[in-house]
């Protein structure tokens, strides 16, 4: 779905959303939407930061893929010490 909206992601990105999900969901459906928020913030503060500096711009690019795994653990962490 991420693929087939955004022209943002690669298909590297999608299927390592896929697997991380997959990841997540067995948390639980929390986990999923804190994990998926916390990457998609992490990613958003990173190109933040490139625009602020001008290393960056509107159309600029940066690899998703880092900013996913980050989520992911910030979500599996939050699963080991809430539970």
């Amino acid at each position: 779905m991420l693929f087939l909206i955004s022209k943002g992601f690669g298909f590297g990105d999608v299927k390592l959303a896929l697997a991380l999900g997959a990841v997540l969901g067995w948390c639980g459906w929390a986990f999923v939407a804190f994990g998926t928020f916390a990457g998609y913030l992490l990613g958003a503060l990173y190109g933040i930061g490139q625009i602020l500096v001008g290393r960056g711009g509107p159309a600029g690019r940066i690899p998703f893929g880092p900013f996913l795994l980050a989520g992911t653990l910030a979500g599996v962490l939050l699963g080991f010490y809430t539970s």
